[in-house]
């Protein structure tokens, strides 16, 4: 049987010390490298810390006041640049084959997030405002649009509309054929692109990042994680520096304490075309009920389903609207 994705929205009160939004932070007053710091706050607390609100925000910023060192600027957060997050476009899979150019990918100035092909068969990322034609793909194969030439979030709306997707590359031949395409153009765009910044826990990113000036530059070439500096504005660091670290904590004794508020759990799971909304929504509901008792949530939290705007608790998901990549690190 077909399978799908299906979307549902639970509205609670106190969830999970994970699924939680109330949470605190807290300093870990030891030199470590990023890497070595998300492995502690994993073990130790939930992960690195996840900092997007202004609450969130100045919860740091009285942190940081309370054990100012004059010796410590920088301090760790569990945001990073998955610059091993390639992937096509089309379906988001992964890449196997690759044709990169001597240095390449190289981030320059931190903003290289998509792929074009250049006249020779090579590839480089570049910053996707770039202006080049498009390799597109249907049912034959490529399709090489030349109309005119556009940015790469440009350029996948006109392959997604008019053809298939852009085109993916997973041989050299392929490759080859491509680059006796573009004979004549100094550029061509692929179907090859990553994530930018992205936090640990994977919570999307629902604000503009407070990057210092002139941040993020990838200035050493090796700038993938993020710190807080002494101004509280993130800058881009070379993940082997040491510095302080904050860990993102949780736990129920400390939610107590929290004003109850209404939170949003949203929840992708597998299901057979036969689903009957109601059916679905209360053998789930009792499961999460369970499993979040398991966890230490108090039994006097109330549920209830948000139905959406059709009227219905349920909405399926395209394939392609996955919110993390299967190709990142983290």
């Amino acid at each position: 049987m077909e399978q799908r994705l299906i979307h549902i929205i639970l509205f609670s009160g106190f969830l999970s010390v994970i699924l939680c939004d109330s949470h605190d932070y807290v300093l870990i007053q030891e030199n470590r490298a990023w890497n070595e710091a998300l492995d502690y706050c994993r073990k130790n607390y939930i992960d690195l810390a996840t900092v997007q609100t202004d609450q969130e925000w100045n919860k740091l910023k009285k942190l940081r006041a309370k054990y100012r060192s004059n010796e410590q600027s920088n301090t760790w957060i569990g945001l990073y640049d998955a610059v091993n997050s390639w992937r096509w476009s089309l379906q988001n899979e992964c890449q196997t084959y690759v044709n990169w150019d001597k240095d390449e990918p190289n981030n320059y100035k931190g903003n290289q997030y998509c792929v074009m092909l250049d006249s020779d068969g090579h590839w480089h990322a570049e910053n996707c405002s770039r202006k080049c034609v498009a390799i597109c793909e249907n049912d034959q194969g490529p399709v090489l649009v030349t109309d005119a030439e556009m940015s790469w979030k440009t350029a996948q709306s006109v392959c997604r509309k008019i053809f298939t997707d852009f085109y993916t590359v997973r041989t050299e031949s392929e490759n080859q054929q491509l680059t006796e395409m573009i004979k004549g153009y100094p550029c061509a765009w692929i179907g090859l692109f990553r994530d930018s910044w992205t936090w640990t826990d994977q919570t999307s990113i629902s604000s503009s990042l407070r990057w210092a000036e002139k941040q993020p530059d990838n200035l050493s070439g090796d700038e993938i994680c993020a710190a807080v500096n002494e101004n509280g504005r993130i800058t881009d660091e070379p993940c082997s520096k040491k510095f302080f670290f904050f860990c993102k904590s949780s736990s129920i004794s400390s939610l107590v304490t929290e004003t109850v508020k209404r939170q949003i759990l949203r929840l992708e799971v597998k299901a057979g075309d036969n689903v009957i909304d109601q059916v679905t929504a209360d053998a789930l509901l009792k499961e999460v009920q369970q499993k979040l008792g398991e966890q230490g949530m108090a039994a006097d939290v109330k549920f209830s389903w948000r139905q959406q705007p059709n009227g219905k608790l349920f909405q399926t998901l395209k394939k392609n609207n996955y919110r993390f990549s299967k190709c990142s690190k983290y």
